[in-house]
């Protein structure tokens, strides 16, 4: 049993492309995944919905019914690409330095965009 733990603490670095390759397969096999948890309590979509099944349509490379589903599901989907081939190339799980002000523009812009959503509604699920 140590030496499993110890062979996945060494290669923790491989969790993007698994989560990648489990994005992938999502819609293929109906994989299982998580409910909004905000949406099942208030019945009000989150910032993030749908943005699961758009990463998973950029991944499909259907990229028109991503968009539909949520305008950053392709970026989401471009960033795990290139957040797996970085963690492999450096052997560490965040070879990314995320400072204040990418967090605060991502943030804004995520919330901008689910009020816009909020006001000319969101796809039918």
């Amino acid at each position: 049993m140590n030496r499993i733990v110890s062979y996945i603490l060494k290669t923790k670095y491989f969790f993007p492309s698994g989560l990648v390759s489990y994005l992938y397969l999502k819609n293929y096999y109906s994989l299982p995944g998580i409910s909004c948890p905000f949406r099942q309590i208030t019945g009000v979509p989150c910032p993030t919905c749908f943005l699961t099944r758009s990463t998973c349509l950029a991944f499909q490379g259907d990229l028109e019914n991503s968009f539909k589903m949520h305008i950053f599901g392709p970026l989401t989907a471009l960033f795990l690409i290139i957040w797996s081939i970085k963690s492999i190339k450096t052997k560490k799980v965040f070879p990314f330095l995320i400072n204040e002000k990418i967090l605060l523009i991502f943030s804004s812009s995520l919330l901008s965009y689910w009020i816009f959503r909020m006001f000319y509604g969101f796809p039918i699920s």
